[in-house]
């Protein structure tokens, strides 16, 4: 028997819900937020290699990961998704088998490529529903086994011009990816998706880097913001303005009012919440502060109408 046939997809369910015949259409790649910004600033993910004892390695192998596991529990990876379509990605590719790792939940890893692999690993036909990937070809459907988590790994650069969506996500709360034996080194452990995508935000705007090719996902086609980009400004202003003694003088609608407002982003996203909040008492208000922040923002990700963020 293959290797992996201890993990094979089990039995659709009619109804309801099977833990491990799970159907997909989508896979994933989920980072942090610095790393975030650098797949969009490139246009891609790119491939490196294998952070752990992979025998990909010994043949320095650069892949690129995505996933179709969903983490209620948070992921390890980060707080930013990027969703793509499988069957696009796996158009006229070959599969091979790579390992199973030893987690606390099993990784199974799947190789997906262009190049001929024959030599060194097996081929993994994701028909015949041996494995942890299994492909029904008589509906076209796709099924993982989510017990596990299964990894595909690309032999390739992954272009956002194929990227479906591009949502927020919890990042777990003891498990981190970047930093595995210390995860508490991670300033993003724990954060919930509103919290993240508000980091990511600020980030993008502290450092001038425009989210205007995102809009399609942080705005309605109304025009009006999505709900995921106003959970994260709810959670960018409450973070910045709790416990603030408003006693300045900056109005929103002002030159200052607009390069402070970049400077609380800038310190936030770093996570200096204090020197936020004291930039933030600069304001005549919180409105004027809300106001403020709602400007730069709405520039950032190409709203119009920044009211929309504050009620106005």
């Amino acid at each position: 028997m293959p290797a992996w046939s201890k993990f094979k997809v089990g039995t659709s369910a009619l109804k309801g819900f099977n833990q491990d015949c799970q159907r997909f259409e989508t896979v994933s790649h989920t980072s942090h937020v610095e790393t975030a910004l650098s797949i969009l600033d490139r246009r891609a993910i790119r491939p490196y290699l294998v952070f752990d004892e992979s025998k990909l390695n010994d043949q320095r192998i650069l892949v690129s990961w995505l996933s179709p596991n969903h983490w209620g529990v948070g992921f390890r990876y980060g707080n930013i998704r990027f969703n793509f379509d499988f069957k696009t990605l796996i158009e006229d590719k070959q599969f091979y088998w790579v390992e199973s790792v030893a987690y606390k939940i099993p990784a199974c890893r799947i190789l997906v490529t262009d190049r001929d692999h024959h030599g060194d690993l097996e081929s993994y036909d994701p028909t015949s529903k041996n494995g942890p990937w299994w492909h029904d070809t008589a509906s076209d459907q796709h099924y993982y086994n989510g017990t596990y988590c299964l990894e595909f790994m690309f032999e390739c650069a992954i272009n956002l011009k194929n990227v479906r969506t591009i949502d927020f996500v919890d990042h777990h709360s003891t498990f981190c990816s970047m930093h595995r034996t210390s995860p508490d080194r991670c300033d993003e452990l724990g954060f919930s998706a509103a919290r993240g995508g508000a980091m990511f935000i600020a980030r993008a705007v502290a450092s001038g880097f425009s989210l205007k090719k995102l809009s399609p996902y942080l705005l309605q086609d109304s025009g009006r913001p999505s709900s995921m980009l106003e959970f994260a400004f709810d959670e960018l202003r409450i973070q910045v303005s709790r416990k603030v003694n408003f006693d300045g003088d900056l109005k929103a609608r002002s030159k200052e009012g607009a390069a402070v407002a970049q400077g609380i982003c800038s310190a936030y996203s770093f996570h200096q919440i204090e020197s936020a909040r004291k930039l933030a008492a600069l304001f005549r208000t919180e409105e004027d502060c809300d106001s403020a922040l709602a400007m730069v923002v709405g520039e950032t990700v190409d709203l119009v109408d920044w009211g929309h963020l504050v009620g106005a």
